[in-house]
């Protein structure tokens, strides 16, 4: 034990420098990293926070005479003028679960309200939702001239009630999800009452509580009694619309935007997703670590421990060194040759690279398929080595297997209209979109039903005036026409694996059991 320590007072003695050396290191790794990493996590959440394209706001209203009542707010950004909806949920629900609703309806434009009410007391509903209105009609982002009333199950009988009876607060559009309203033994619709604003009333197609037929009978009444009425029959749908619940609320915002804004909806309309990519990079909100860790560096070295003068080095010791410059100088060249050439324009030299150093040994059949294809040009080797990887790779996940000529023609291929110019940087944001959601499906024929479900939440079908048609494009703006929606269906079926294509008319097919079909169309498409 002795030994020992008079072993290392004796190096100590020596070479006072390495020890000053160690301690200094060991001193600055205990100040220098807590800071660093807190100042690197609050730059990670305002980056997120400013990804986020929504802001949600709860607020309390106090009722004289009955219990306060929480509500919520969820807007688009950036923060603007905005119509809103105001959403009266079914019985049994509540705020914390109405943000998917309101999330489908606040991306294409609105401002969406979600208001709690006493749903054991009919009579307290008129006094809570007039507060609600009035709490609304004093916000500056709010445009008073298009409003619009959303109400399900429980919550469509309460709106109607209400509508009944205050004719004068009614809405520019009233929407009815379900409810008694609809069945034709009610009597909410006496033949003398005169509506301000049009009616839509929702139902699904195989709801257990109703008749289509009596529904319909119902519609007709209306209308003979020159109530603005129209109703949509989501096919397939049980009472509570699952699973196609997020395509009826985009569905149900859209048609309330297109009737309350005019014939410029679509005109600059400025989807979620363009907001995302316009937000600022990650690295910009780690500028300020950055600039801490440099300052703190500088400030350091300016303090530094003077050590005595060294003595010369051994000869393994300069071989070491410069094993450590030539290894670092070949882990940059080979980060150079992994970062640079994908953001390269396809050509002899950018393939020669991948074929030599980024392509892996079981993609090259792949890589080599799609590289004698004459469809590069003026595109990006990313694009194509994305292709390659994420197909490979998916075609080892998923529960079928498509034979090689289909999947090479139909999956690995990312043509899809054959077009000059055709963008093909798609598959990867698809595939991180839509995989997670089919990963577990047997067969391509429900996760075609998964995908057309997921993508009719996320891309309205309208007539804009000049609508995308190249897949990155339709996917950043989240609006297309009928045309632009079934390429985008395509793409989206081979980002996951099955194989599809479009048919001579131009609709969206997929393999599967050794033969083409239809694919599975959208609960709702275009009202």
């Amino acid at each position: 034990m002795f030994d020992q320590q008079n072993r290392l007072a004796n190096a100590c003695r020596v070479r006072p420098d390495i020890c000053q050396v160690l301690v200094a290191f060991l001193r600055t790794i205990t100040e220098f990293i807590p800071l660093l990493a807190l100042l690197l996590f609050l730059g990670a959440l305002l980056w997120a926070r400013r990804q986020d394209p929504f802001s949600r706001q709860w607020f309390t209203l106090k009722v004289t005479g009955h219990k306060s009542i929480p509500c919520v707010i969820v807007l688009s950004k950036p923060i603007r003028r905005y119509p809103v909806v105001v959403y009266i949920h079914r019985s049994g629900g509540i705020g914390l679960t109405d943000g998917k609703d309101l999330r489908q309806m606040a991306e294409i434009g609105f401002a969406t309200v979600s208001v709690e009410y006493d749903q054991t007391n009919e009579t307290a509903f008129a006094a809570e939702f007039t507060a609600a209105l009035q709490y609304l009609s004093r916000q500056s982002w709010v445009n008073t001239n298009a409003i619009a009333w959303v109400g399900e199950g429980l919550g469509s009988d309460r709106l109607m009630t209400f509508a009944r009876h205050h004719p004068e607060q009614q809405p520019q559009l009233l929407v009815l999800v379900g409810g008694n309203v609809s069945t034709p033994s009610s009597n909410l619709y006496p033949p003398t009452l005169q509506w301000k604003c049009p009616l839509l009333l929702v139902r699904g197609g195989q709801d257990e509580s109703l008749q289509v037929k009596d529904v319909q009978r119902l519609t007709a009444v209306l209308k003979s009694d020159n109530v603005p009425v129209t109703l949509k029959i989501i096919a397939g749908a049980p009472h509570d619309l699952a699973p196609e619940r997020g395509a009826v609320f985009r569905g149900i915002g859209e048609y309330c935007l297109t009737r309350m804004a005019g014939a410029n909806t679509w005109t600059n309309y400025h989807s979620i997703a363009r907001w995302q990519a316009e937000a600022p990079p990650f690295w910009l909100f780690c500028l300020p670590a950055v600039a801490w860790a440099l300052g703190h560096g500088v400030w350091r070295w300016r303090r530094r421990v003077v050590v005595p003068e060294k003595t010369p080095m051994r000869w393994y010791e300069i071989g070491l060194r410069w094993l450590a410059v030539i290894m670092a100088a070949w882990a940059l060249t080979e980060t150079c040759l992994h970062l640079i050439p994908p953001h390269l324009a396809v050509s002899d030299n950018t393939l020669t690279i991948a074929r030599r150093i980024i392509i892996q040994p079981k993609q090259r059949a792949d890589f080599e398929t799609l590289a004698a294809q004459p469809i590069w040009a003026e595109q990006k080797l990313y694009a194509l080595l994305e292709h390659v990887e994420l197909a490979g790779y998916n075609r080892e996940l998923i529960n079928w297997q498509p034979d090689d000529p289909i999947y090479r023609d139909f999956v690995l291929s990312p043509v899809i209209t054959g077009k000059a110019g055709e963008d093909f940087a798609w598959r990867r944001p698809l595939w991180e979109e839509f995989y997670p959601r089919i990963r577990h499906e047997s067969s391509p024929e429900d996760a075609a039903a998964i995908v057309v479900r997921h993508l009719r939440e996320r891309v309205t079908i309208a007539g804009p005036p000049h609508p995308a048609r190249e897949v990155p494009a339709i996917w950043l703006q989240q609006l297309t026409d009928e045309t632009g929606f079934e390429i985008i269906y395509v793409a989206a079926l081979r980002s996951v694996g099955v194989p599809a294509r479009l048919s001579a008319a131009g609709q969206a097919e997929f393999y599967a059991g050794g033969q083409w079909q239809p694919a599975p169309r959208p609960a709702v498409s275009r009202w």
